[in-house]
């Protein structure tokens, strides 16, 4: 089996040590965006650490590249044999972009499945109707200290669904769903791989009840802390700070009524307990403000505000993040 994964950064890294790590008869070829850390990483390996505490142990495993590790402006036309069965599409949503798509596809064929790992509403429609295109919902904990390094920080689990004709679903007004049947055995194979390699995968026959939970779960935790700096845990600690995330969630939530969009009664008790879970976790968007990197507000809490729109609902309270969070930004990625 081949397994291409596109995206170097934490989560990219994580599959593709714990992949490496079953030893089993698989090729994994890992595409990065610079040139830079593809060498670094097909030079010294990457530096794998079980666990948050295995950092301070300094306690960590080499893992040798296996396959190919390349930039993706690299990729050429390759043979239809060499072409990937499996997909893992790990990069930003702001990295998502019809070039980046057309860069993938030249290692996609029909059969291939795709599973992309994005935040917020997704883009899949950028991709071709004839390919499998599913979508990816992890909690895995994931850091990235080095451009060859990476730590499991914290045990999650991982559901994925197929989209039918590669489109995401921008509310329940859609016809698109998931599919229900007829998974390839390619990706039976590769939850077989991640069960052996200690991960908790699973397919689901409603994938998009999972995108709108992680996305409501993203559009309250993540512009917070951003905004006010803090790891995802310091949300919890005033009465104050809880009263605007429980705003933002009921606003949402006003929403997800307006569209017909599924969601949970235990919702707003699943947003504390990822809160505490990942007491002192810096969430992504945080991270982006940090480095002056454009974030994924677009895709979050902009996404409920363009539903809302389109069902004639306001959601102030997210635009209002929007508009803070995108002033925030002072330069984009290198």
């Amino acid at each position: 089996m081949i397994i291409d994964i596109f995206g170097a950064g934490s989560l990219g890294l994580l599959f593709y040590s714990k992949l490496a790590l079953t030893e089993e008869e698989i090729r994994l070829n890992l595409w990065t965006r610079t040139e830079e850390q593809a060498s670094l990483i097909r030079e010294q390996g990457v530096q794998f650490y079980p666990s948050a505490n295995s950092v301070s142990l300094m306690d960590s495993l080499t893992i040798p590249a296996k396959g190919s590790v390349k930039p993706v402006s690299d990729i050429r036309q390759t043979d239809q044999n060499q072409k990937a069965d499996i997909i893992l599409v790990t990069v930003k949503q702001t990295h998502l972009t019809t070039d980046f798509v057309r860069q993938v596809g030249k290692r996609a064929s029909e059969r291939t499945a795709i599973i992309c790992f994005q935040n917020g509403i997704r883009m899949d429609n950028l991709w071709r109707d004839q390919w499998q295109v599913y979508a990816g919902i992890t909690t895995e904990g994931a850091k990235k200290p080095s451009a060859h390094a990476v730590v499991h920080s914290g045990y999650g689990e991982t559901v994925i669904g197929r989209l039918v004709q590669g489109h995401s679903t921008a509310d329940r007004g859609d016809e698109s769903k998931g599919a229900e049947n007829g998974q390839s055995d390619a990706i039976l194979l590769l939850l077989n791989l991640w069960t052996k390699a200690g991960l908790n995968a699973s397919l689901s026959n409603n994938i998009e009840m999972a995108i709108y939970r992680k996305l409501m779960i993203n559009a309250v935790i993540n512009p917070l802390t951003a905004l006010w700096r803090i790891p995802n845990g310091e949300l919890l600690q005033s009465p104050e700070r809880i009263s605007v995330m429980k705003r933002l969630y009921e606003e949402a939530i006003q929403v997800y009524d307006k569209a017909d969009i599924e969601w949970s009664e235990s919702l707003w008790n699943d947003i504390l307990q990822v809160c505490r879970a990942t007491a002192s976790n810096t969430s992504s968007m945080l991270a982006d403000v940090q480095q002056g990197r454009r974030t994924e507000i677009e895709w979050i809490n902009g996404s409920i505000v363009e539903i809302g729109q389109r069902h004639q609902i306001a959601a102030p309270g997210h635009e209002w993040v929007c508009a803070l969070i995108e002033a925030m930004t002072t330069k984009e990625a290198d």
